[in-house]
Order: C-alpha cells, then structure tokens, then sequence
C-alpha cells in the first residue's frame, strides 16, 4: 500500500512538473539587430559632436570600457570621464561600422571596424587612426544599453610629445 501511495504521488508530481510552463525566454529578433545598430550610430553622432553626455547615456550604469594602453574605466560616471579626456586630445570624426550583430535573450555583441582621427596636441598633424571593436549590450528595461566594450588600434600606441629643452 505504501508503495502504491508513493508510486502515485510520484506520477502526480511529474504531471504537475509536465504542465509547468518554461520560463519564458526573449527571442533576439530582426527590431533587437536594428536596435543595437542604431546604437552604435547614436555612439557615433554622440561621438563627433563630442557630447560625452550622451556617449555616456548609451552605456549601462556598471559598464565596464577596456581602451588600449589606458586602464579599464568602470562606471558609466567613468566611461563619460574617459571621453571627455579624449575629446580634450583632439578625437574626432568616427567612422563606426557594426559588422556583426547577434544574440540570445537579454544579451548581445555588436563588433566591426572603426577609423578616426587624433589631433596630435602639439598641433602637428593629425593622424588617422583605425581598429576593430567588440561590444557587449544588455537589455535592460526594454532598451539596449552597452555594458562592455573593447577596442584596439591596428597602428602602434602614438608616441609621447618630446620633452621641453
């Protein structure tokens, strides 16, 4: 009897189990591709009108951005500091292209290639720069934000002013 008893609770737990719903999973869809590419051209506007306001405004509260040969800014209070120094040094006018665009629910990577220029600050001439990118977006509240982001130059590291004699 107790065998019965426990044979029979044991069926009606999985039929219980068996009729839960699963969680219920976002699918990454065409509108999240055009959301996230949209993103990055916002970056880009942002970017040229040098308003690290609104660069800043497009990253997730705790983002976290790995410049090359510059220490890792996290913080979305960070990420703004970090462009307004380099405005100050003379970046301008980025070219951004996603390449790449892909995910799984709440989660997705933009990555391409970039091309800018740096405006030496002495005032010599100003040299172009481009490289390839990797950003990771979370959504959060229904919008994409960007949570890490890593860059690097295809050139070598410009080389520091000389000294004053």
């Amino acid at each position: 009897m107790r065998i019965f008893r426990f044979m029979a609770a044991t069926v009606a737990i999985l039929a219980l189990a068996g009729c839960s719903k699963p969680p219920v999973v976002s699918q990454f869809t065409k509108a999240d591709v055009e959301s996230i590419t949209k993103a990055v051209q916002d970056v880009r506007a942002a970017y040229n009108a040098k308003d690290a306001d609104k660069v800043a405004a497009l990253f997730a509260p705790d983002a976290v951005l790995m410049p090359p040969n510059q220490a890792t800014a996290r913080s979305r209070d960070s990420v703004k500091q970090y462009y307004v120094a380099r405005f100050a040094e003379g970046a301008s006018d980025l070219e951004i292209e996603a390449k790449d665009v892909a995910g799984d629910g709440a989660l997705a990577y933009a990555s391409g290639d970039f091309r800018l220029v740096l405006n030496a600050p002495t005032g010599g001439e100003p040299q172009r720069d481009r490289g390839k990118f990797v950003w990771v977006f979370r959504k959060l509240d229904g919008r994409w934000m960007i949570e890490y982001v890593i860059f690097s130059s295809d050139f070598a590291p410009r080389p520091a002013p000389a000294p004053a004699k």
